[in-house]
């Protein structure tokens, strides 16, 4: 599998995972619009609770990984389950605009902190996406390979 088609089928397999939790927790779709960082689904959260709507973030990386273990077992999509892992860490990040950044949001809500979790989320947001951009562009100027430098910015650009 070329690596262009491994990566939209990862990036259909991720989001087929949100779906899929969705639906089975009774959550509507909004609307789902293609852009520069993929595609990017919308649902209507306002009466899923906290733990629910975490568990539809959570379930486009769980769909990303478990692809990655079948098709370690596929002779030939290696490609794809590299796409798929990759794919399921980087929406890891509690980058806002990100799957980890929705989960961590969530997940603040539950605690004692919750009255500060928007607050919170986005100073780690920024914070990890900072990082993440200084580690790329450390990378692309001493490897003189600016693609990973483009994909960080593009993730600081959505947070």
């Amino acid at each position: 599998m070329s690596g262009f088609f491994a990566l939209a089928a990862a990036v259909i397999l991720h989001e087929a995972g949100h779906l899929a939790a969705a639906r089975l927790l009774g959550i509507p779709l909004r609307r789902g619009i293609g852009g520069i960082g993929g595609l990017r689904l919308t649902f209507d959260f306002s009466r899923a609770g906290y733990l629910r709507e975490a568990a539809v973030h959570a379930a486009g990386p769980l769909a990303g990984v478990i692809g990655a273990i079948l098709a370690a077992e596929i002779d030939g999509w290696e490609v794809f389950g590299g796409c798929s892992l990759l794919l399921a860490a980087v929406n890891l990040l509690p980058c806002r605009g990100l799957d980890g950044g929705g989960i961590l949001s969530c997940l603040l809500h539950l605690t004692p902190l919750g009255f500060h979790a928007d607050g919170i989320a986005r100073t780690v947001s920024h914070a990890v996406c900072a990082a993440f951009w200084l580690f790329a562009a450390g990378e692309g100027l001493r490897g003189g390979n600016i693609s990973v430098l483009l994909f960080a910015s593009v993730i600081v650009l959505m947070s």
